[in-house]
């Protein structure tokens, strides 16, 4: 009865590393859509001379995280969220995809620079769908 299951472990251990080489060779393909993009857009749909949009893009999840950041002084919580829509179906378009979920609420944190400058920064945590 050991050597069966001696036997059995074995055989588990090497089927388990021969199917890890083919999943290596999986993500060797695929690597670029592993790797997070930093986009800017180019139209940022903004009034606010202080404020920039940038998206951070999963393409193998289908998830980005928006960041509107402007100085604190100017914040409009109102205005963060329009130019996050608009961007968001700006690129919605761009890349071919049906909709967006919202997967987490969308938080504003407050923090100084280098110069002391207090910027707030509005985040949202989306996931395409095609």
């Amino acid at each position: 009865m050991k050597k069966f299951i001696a036997i059995f472990v074995a055989l588990f251990c090497f089927a388990g590393l021969s199917f890890a080489d083919e999943i290596d060779d999986l993500t060797k393909d695929k690597g670029d859509l592993m790797k997070t993009q930093t986009i800017v857009p180019e139209d940022q749909h903004t009034t606010n001379r202080s404020a920039s949009v940038t998206i951070e893009y999963t393409p193998l999840t289908d998830e980005a995280h928006i960041y509107y950041k402007c100085m604190s002084v100017s914040f409009d919580q109102g205005e963060a969220q329009d130019t996050t829509i608009a961007c968001l179906q700006d690129f919605q378009k761009q890349y071919q995809y049906f909709g967006y979920k919202v997967l987490r609420k969308p938080d504003i944190k407050y923090r100084p620079d280098d110069k002391r400058i207090k910027w707030a920064t509005y985040h949202t945590y989306v996931q395409f769908t095609r």
